[in-house]
């Protein structure tokens, strides 16, 4: 049995070596962007702005980037909670 999961929010995230780029869209609608910088620091003011949207419910957000090697390391081992 297949099981499927509904998404409310989609990311798309834009890396480069000093900043993230955030795109939040919910039903084809941006609901913010924001730039941040590339490390700890960044990565966390940004899911506070996600929480303040969500509730604090990741578990419904999708996160896409790109594969950019060793420069994404960050935001994709980064632990939200």
């Amino acid at each position: 049995m297949t099981q499927t999961h509904q998404y409310r929010y989609y990311i798309g995230v834009d890396v480069s070596k000093s900043e993230l780029d955030f795109a939040v869209v919910e039903a084809n609608q941006v609901l913010f962007h924001v730039e941040v910088s590339n490390d700890k620091k960044g990565i966390q003011a940004f899911f506070r702005q996600l929480k303040a949207l969500n509730q604090g419910d990741s578990k419904h957000s999708l996160f896409c980037l790109e594969h950019t090697g060793i420069v994404r390391h960050v935001v994709a081992r980064f632990e939200y909670g």
